[in-house]
């Protein structure tokens, strides 16, 4: 009886599981995504039309960068959202048709793969996948469609963009698979009607848009809608005067506005995600440095708010390679070979005007950047050569001069910390950030010189605030770095988060200056500076701040460096060896707290995964590709020309004055330890960083500088 009872319950357990396991993936499988692309808006335009609005105000919006492999362009911004990296493109590679017999021929000629009579395809695929096997990041086209493939789930494409010129049918680049082939929609001539009042004579037929929705909704998981007018209009401005153009996009985007009412009452929003993206700006908003566009996500489960994800960490800004595995994970399909990460909805009130004041910070940040540190660079060469003349040639100038002239020298290295703190002063116009880096600058190097009874001192104090001033604002989110001149860019989309290499090498130079020239100013005992070394590698390193994996390389063989010096140990090779094996491991402690505890957040563990997905084979490409930023920044950049001018002059130094840098080291023996380290961090952080030149100069900022200065005083230690 009671093996009888017993064997009842397991069936019914059994049955339970399977039911719920069913429930389960029904639950992903009633799911549906609708993702609407409209290019070359904003989002003041999209706030016009009501039903848009309506999803703003009742959705998470969202700035998305839309940076993708090497130079940015309409068609790479398609490719990389349904890639989920960035990616390449060309006019000669996206080539999609609806099937037909004829396009079933091309397909298979160029191909070898048998495809079925209905769906669209790119008939060059092919190339689009040479393409992207040779860029920047190793993209797979397709990648998104494919991962909902491989769930057994559809995908459908609608909108053309055609012109007389040009053949531009871009949906499918984000709902096809990895051969290329989406299984519903329709991206044909049928879909446009001729009418004169239009650019080049073409408008989206909508009665027939709204048919092919309704059918594409049914079966496919996801739809991915292309609204071309926009496009075509953009195409034939120059062709128009300015109030024509703003009145053909008026009436434009009020048809579309039209449009979506009409598709909103088709869509279920209890099982259903629309998406609403601009995947690339206009040419008018790109002078103006107005980048970032609109992404507005609306549906299931989505409170009022605004967006961010992993990938910048950045509330309200987001990257066009969240938008795949985002709907990837959604409808619960495996999004591999993607480096974005899930988007998440912070819930926020008055979300758009937050959004459009945070825009135009990043685009005054984005504008004052170049001609901020181009001034600053150019002021740091043209110091130090002056100092290296007054020092050939001091006995012929009076004391009083040459004492003044030694306060500009502190001041550059006073200049990275009042660019830190400068968000609080300064906002959105160029000639009051001028005018408060100087007045704050004058004002430290002041108060300096004024609370400082050693010359030592000086040096002690900047590079300290220096120092501490970056590693509390790395624990603190990062909040001053995010928005400083010296800091990055979302724009450019290099670095969102944690430290970027300009203050990373400004942080490595100021921390080995500063603990240091605390042994040679006070009796200290030696590990006070291996305290500090220890912590600054942690921050920079810890991947829950950050990760700066170039910077943590860095850090670790600079302040390796130096501790072996400070207790007396000779470089050679056995200690080369060490040093490079420390890096090895704290980079590899490092990723494996990313991974396994903190859920592979970083740029490492994206790296790692990277690595893991695509086989080593994209170790060389890593290398390559900064590689390559290396040398395209040493041509380009100032930075270049602060590294390469201030390794001259330390080089005249060596030989004239005849005996100054000896007596210097032997005055100062650990600071000069300290600038040993630098030396080494500026060359490891070239070979290692992406743009290792910026780091370089940035660390070499505090060597050149506090050696300079100090310089001056010899004759006293004699």
């Amino acid at each position: 009886m009671y093996n009888k009872y017993y064997r009842i319950m397991c069936m019914v357990i059994i049955l339970l599981m399977m039911a719920g396991f069913t429930n389960y993936a029904d639950s992903f499988s009633d799911k549906k995504v609708v993702l609407i692309t409209v290019n070359e808006v904003t989002f003041e335009d999209l706030y016009e039309m009501p039903t848009v609005r309506q999803w703003i105000e009742n959705g998470a919006i969202a700035l998305m960068n839309n940076r993708t492999s090497t130079t940015a362009n309409m068609l790479k911004a398609y490719t990389t959202i349904g890639a989920g990296v960035r990616a390449e493109a060309s006019a000669d590679s996206i080539q999609s048709n609806n099937l037909t017999e004829e396009s079933q021929k091309i397909y298979r000629r160029r191909t070898g793969i048998e495809i079925g009579s209905s769906g669209i395809v790119n008939l060059d695929m092919p190339r689009l996948q040479r393409l992207n096997l040779s860029g920047e990041y190793g993209a797979v086209p397709g990648a998104l469609g494919q991962a909902l493939r491989n769930k057994g789930l559809k995908t459908a494409a609608i909108g053309n963009g055609d012109t007389e010129e040009t053949f531009a049918r871009f949906a499918p680049l984000v709902a096809m698979d990895e051969n290329g082939f989406v299984d519903y929609g329709d991206v044909s001539q049928e879909i446009l009607e001729h009418d004169d009042f239009y650019p080049f004579g073409a408008k989206n037929n909508y009665a027939k848009m709204a048919e092919v929705f309704r059918e594409c909704y049914e079966k496919a998981s996801l739809t991915v809608i292309d609204f071309a007018d926009i496009h075509r209009l953009e195409r034939y401005r120059n062709n128009m005067s300015d109030t024509a153009y703003l009145n053909h996009k008026a009436h434009i985007l009020a048809e579309f506005d039209d449009y979506l009412a009409k598709i909103s009452n088709l869509i279920d929003f209890d099982n259903t995600r629309l998406l609403l993206v601009t995947p690339y700006p206009s040419s008018a908003n790109i002078r103006i440095g107005n980048r970032l566009t609109p992404l507005v996500l609306v549906g299931d489960g989505i409170p009022p708010g605004v967006m961010t994800s992993d990938t910048t960490r950045r509330e309200g800004i987001v990257g066009n390679v969240d938008i795949a595995p985002t709907i990837a994970a959604y409808l619960g399909a495996e999004g591999e070979n993607m480096t974005g990460r899930v988007l998440k909805v912070i819930e926020r009130q008055e979300n758009l005007s937050y959004l459009l004041d945070l825009n135009q910070r990043v685009i005054a940040t984005s504008q004052f950047r170049y001609p901020v540190l181009t001034t600053f660079a150019i002021f740091e060469i043209f110091i130090s050569i002056i100092a290296l003349l007054i020092i050939l040639f001091k006995d012929r100038l009076k004391h009083q001069w040459v004492h003044y002239f030694t306060n500009l020298l502190l001041s550059t290295m006073a200049i990275p910390f009042v660019l830190l703190i400068l968000s609080f002063f300064a906002k959105r116009s160029l000639f009051f950030v001028y005018l408060w880096i100087v007045l704050i600058t004058i004002l430290i190097t002041y108060l300096v010189t004024k609370i400082s009874s050693h010359r030592l001192d000086n040096l002690l104090i900047l590079s300290g605030i220096t120092t501490i001033g970056l590693l509390v604002d790395i624990i603190t989110n990062g909040n001053l770095i995010k928005h400083s001149l010296l800091g990055y860019d979302p724009i450019i989309g290099a670095r969102y988060y944690g430290i970027g290499n300009e203050y990373m090498g400004v942080l490595i130079g100021s921390t080995l200056v500063f603990a240091t020239i605390l042994l040679d100013r006070y009796p200290c005992r030696r590990h006070w500076a291996l305290l500090i070394f220890l912590i600054t590698t942690l921050i920079v390193g810890f991947p829950g701040l950050g990760a700066n994996v170039g910077g943590t390389i860095t850090a670790v063989v600079a302040f390796v460096f130096a501790s072996l010096r400070l207790y007396n140990i000779k470089i050679r090779l056995k200690q080369l060896f060490f040093i490079g094996i420390s890096a090895v491991i704290v980079v590899g402690l490092m990723a494996y707290l990313d991974i396994h505890l903190l859920g592979s957040k970083s740029h490492l563990a994206g790296a790692i995964d990277q690595i893991f997905s695509e086989g080593i084979g994209t170790i060389p490409m890593i290398i390559n590709r900064k590689l390559s930023m290396n040398l395209r920044l040493i041509r380009v950049t100032i930075w270049s020309k602060v590294l390469i001018s201030t390794i001259v002059i330390l080089a005249i130094l060596f030989y004239r004055p005849v005996g100054v840098l000896n007596r210097l080291f032997r005055a100062y023996p650990n600071l000069s330890i300290g600038w040993g380290g630098i030396v080494a961090a500026c060359v490891i952080g070239f070979l290692v960083n992406d743009s290792g030149v910026v780091a370089s100069a940035t660390g070499i900022i505090f060597l050149g500088m506090s050696m300079l200065y100090l310089t001056f005083y010899i004759p006293k230690e004699g």
